[in-house]
């Protein structure tokens, strides 16, 4: 009867040190599967292309002055017609041209004439003529030969800071090179993971979380080519 007790006790407690053991394993496990899960790297992947520039936006600006506003009118009127058909020499047409609104001062009757003089004039006018093209080269051939303009008595306002603003050359078929050019960053932010995680012997895991950064169209040297970049930025978890 003592014999049988005695092998009952230890079934019972072999099956309690098996379960023990067991349940220590399973939690050991879960606690290095939780502790991986912390382990992580954060890389990023970059995409550069270089495109044409398929799209402009150029301003010409010039200004004019005269003391008969008539006179002046008139003087505008004449202007237009010499850059329009300046323009039009270059191969664009009347829908590519847009002919702003005059912005005409008087110089005498305002709230700050203190600098006027009688060897000034009274009227001032500035006018902006805007193309809008895609054929950027004639644009460009514009650009360049603007010093005809200035021949023909045109006084063109050539403001740096507004120079550089207003004439943008962009590129508008970013949606056919989009896919491509996220599939060549992402695979390029594995391979900086793949390298971080040779060099700390482990292995890589799965993603984490993934950012696709904005497309940026940057002007380069040249106004007719672009540079197209987007970095992916992602996070990779760490094996043993």
């Amino acid at each position: 009867m003592d014999k049988n007790k005695n092998l009952i006790v230890l079934i019972i407690g072999l099956i309690l040190a098996i379960s023990i053991f067991f349940v220590g394993l399973f939690i050991y496990k879960g606690l290095k599967s939780f502790s991986d899960k912390d382990r992580v790297v954060s890389v990023r992947g970059l995409s550069e292309k270089i495109v044409d520039a398929d799209y402009v936006n150029l301003k010409i600006k010039y200004i004019e002055g005269d003391n008969d506003m008539q006179s002046l009118l008139k003087k505008v009127e004449d202007n237009n017609l010499k850059i329009v058909n300046f323009i039009k020499a270059n191969g664009l047409t009347d829908e590519e041209i847009n002919i702003g609104v005059p912005s005409i001062k008087d110089k005498k009757n305002t709230e700050y004439n203190d600098n006027f003089s009688t060897n000034t004039f009274r009227y001032y006018c500035e006018v902006t003529i805007t193309i809008l093209s895609s054929k950027v080269k004639n644009v460009r051939a514009i650009e360049l030969s603007q010093f005809d303009l200035y021949k023909q008595g045109i006084t063109l306002v050539q403001n740096r800071y507004e120079y550089d603003a207003d004439s943008k050359y962009t590129f508008t078929k970013l949606n056919d090179i989009k896919p491509k050019m996220i599939e060549e960053s992402t695979a390029n932010a594995k391979i900086a993971g793949e390298q971080f995680s040779k060099n700390s012997n482990a292995k890589l895991g799965g993603i984490k979380s993934a950012y696709q950064g904005q497309f940026e169209i940057i002007p380069t040297e040249n106004p007719l080519k672009l540079k197209v970049r987007v970095v992916s930025s992602i996070s990779y978890f760490l094996n043993d």
